[in-house]
């Protein structure tokens, strides 16, 4: 019964967990085990699954609420079953791991109700609008819409399918019409006339067109050329599949992969993207760019007083505050926890990244604003400048750090710029400002 779903486990590999996957693993011959949100994103990416097995109790940059949302937008997950190493309530809907026994079989029952339950589902009926599929013509029933164009575009020829993706009212009004004309961009139909011009084929073409009801959707696109006994084009025969679904979930992928869903900023990975192409062209300008890493203090005392919840609830303010006190030009990421680093470019000394420090740390002068609770927040902050401090992005944020880190050595809730000489053996000195 088991061996018909597919199961993803999201789950530290520590304890009573480590033991749940090895023993689900002997179970269940379709079953995946990572131990982080981020290998799960990826996973889900590439993977189908049916289930998912979560750990309520995972410390990940994104909350449980925010995992359960992600793997539910994301990917073809039908359940979600949560779990957890703690005491919980009988009527907790998460599955606790206290009894290993009790919790394995409890689990096993849910997935096998699940089997059961996508087992039963109705056959879809093999039929079409017009009637059976036995008296629909192949050219019809193929899952691509196809179609012969002229080079002009015209309509030669096409399937119901083409006609049922631009939602046409009949395959005769679509006859009528040109292709050219529901591309949505022109420079995408110039590149489109250029391949096919150039390579008597297209394979594989992404591009948005209007369907009939004024809705876009994006479409890959497979063309050859025909030649008539005098070498002359005479049609452009193609099939066209509607990829709008696919299309949605690259993007939204593409966002996970550049943005911290907590704070709705980029994340390291855009950060150092953006900070490469910054430097390259300060080269050439002659400009400084300064790294500016923000480190929140004491932010492990704010989760064990205040709880996780309360802990984002403090990043999200951060960010919000000190992108507020940032040009549009400048760029402010999460690093990662409870680090935060900004990007400045076109500055030309370095008390302009002094004075933008100054500023950053107005943004935690008034106390935050917490349900049911008041709570004063501050930051240390650590800055380094290319070229001075380097030219590899890495080098220059790490440099950052380690003027953070002295920054909370000395006195939190202050800034200073990178030295040479504040680590020696990794224990700070005397800061250079």
């Amino acid at each position: 019964m088991l061996d018909s779903i597919r199961v993803i486990m999201v789950l530290e590999a520590t304890g009573s967990k480590e033991l749940l996957a090895n023993y689900l693993k002997s179970q269940i011959e379709h079953i995946t085990h990572v131990d982080t949100m981020v290998d799960a994103l990826s996973t889900v990416k590439r993977q189908r699954f049916d289930v998912a097995i979560l750990s309520n109790d995972l410390e990940d940059y994104y909350s449980i609420e925010n995992m359960i949302k992600i793997l539910n937008d994301i990917g073809s997950i039908d359940d979600i079953l949560l779990v957890s190493e703690k005491e919980l309530p009988p009527d907790s809907p998460v599955i606790s791991l206290e009894n290993q026994m009790e919790a394995h079989v409890r689990i096993l029952r849910e997935l096998e109700k699940f089997s059961l339950h996508t087992g039963a589902k109705p056959l879809r009926k093999r039929a079409t609008k017009g009637g059976s599929l036995a008296n629909t013509s192949l050219f019809d029933s193929v899952p691509s819409g196809l179609y012969r164009i002229k080079p002009t575009g015209e309509f030669v020829e096409l399937n119901q399918t083409l006609a049922n993706i631009f939602k046409a009212p009949s395959i005769e009004v679509m006859e009528s019409d040109n292709y050219f004309s529901m591309f949505v961009d022109q420079e995408e139909l110039k590149t489109w006339q250029e391949i096919i011009e150039r390579d008597e084929n297209i394979h594989g073409l992404v591009f948005e067109v209007e369907r009939y009801d004024g809705q876009t959707i994006w479409i890959r696109d497979t063309v050859r050329t025909v030649y008539n006994e005098d070498e002359e084009v005479c049609f452009y025969d193609g099939s066209a599949e509607d990829i709008s679904a696919q299309k949605r979930l690259e993007d939204k992928l593409a966002f996970l992969a550049t943005q911290d869903i907590l704070t709705g900023l980029p994340n390291r990975n855009f950060f150092h993207d953006q900070a490469k192409l910054t430097v390259s062209q300060a080269r050439y300008s002659d400009d400084l760019v300064a790294f500016l890493v923000i480190d929140i203090d004491h932010f492990t005392t704010i989760n064990e007083n205040h709880g996780f919840k309360m802990g984002d609830k403090v990043l999200q303010i951060v960010a919000s505050r000190v992108k507020a006190q940032l040009r549009k030009s400048d760029l402010v990421s999460r690093l990662g926890s409870d680090k935060f680093i900004v990007l400045l470019n076109g500055i030309r000394m370095r008390r302009d990244a002094l004075a933008v420090a100054k500023k950053i740390q107005t943004a935690f002068a008034t106390p935050f604003e917490l349900p049911n609770t008041t709570i004063e927040v501050s930051a240390s902050l650590g800055i380094s400048l290319y070229p001075e401090h380097g030219d590899d992005i890495n080098t220059l944020i790490k440099r950052a750090e380690i003027a953070t880190y002295a920054v909370k050595d000395r006195e939190r809730g202050g800034y200073m710029i990178y030295s040479d000489i504040l680590y020696n053996d990794e224990n700070p000195s005397q800061d250079e400002v």
